[in-house]
This record gives structure tokens, sequence and C-alpha cells, in this order.
């Protein structure tokens, strides 16, 4: 069955601007290709948002700074997974 749809996403952040993603996919079309692509796209995405909370990390301090630093971790934790999806999907 195939069906087509439309996803837009707005993404706003502390220092003042915004990221707007359209992503169109027809199901039945997608393949390995085009997961790979969006997956490769998810980590730099992650990795540019854990680089922005890092240099917070100056600015808070006590339970604050602890629980940024886990959120910090939780992106790099997403991406080791993502990174683990790649692999299987390039087998």
């Amino acid at each position: 069955m195939e069906h087509n749809h439309e996803h837009t996403h707005e993404y706003t952040h502390s220092h003042e601007h915004t990221h707007e993603h359209n992503h169109h996919h027809e199901h039945e079309a997608c393949g390995n290709d085009r997961t790979k692509a969006l997956l490769a796209y998810m980590i730099d995405h992650n990795d540019h948002h854990a680089e922005e909370l890092a240099g917070l990390l100056e600015s808070v301090d006590g339970a604050a700074k602890k629980k940024l630093t886990e959120a910090i971790g939780s992106f790099e934790v997403a991406n080791v997974q993502l990174r683990e999806v790649l692999e299987l999907l390039e087998e």
C-alpha cells in the first residue's frame, strides 16, 4: 500500500534561529538510501544540538548543570544507536 505525506517540523533555539524541515515520504518508494540519508542527517543534527547545549554549561550550576550534562549525553547515546542502525543497513 503506497501513501504519501509530508512532515513539517520547526525547531526554535535560544540563540534566536529556527530550523524548518520538510520531509516528503513515499513509503513504498522509501529504500535504504533514503533511510540512510535521513539517519545521517539526524546524527549530524543531533551533534549540532549537543554542541549548542554544551555551550550553555558555563551558564548553569549545580543540579541544572548535572541535568544539562545528562541531556547532552542522551544526544550522544542516541547517535551511537543511530550509527549502529546505519551500520546494519549497510551490511
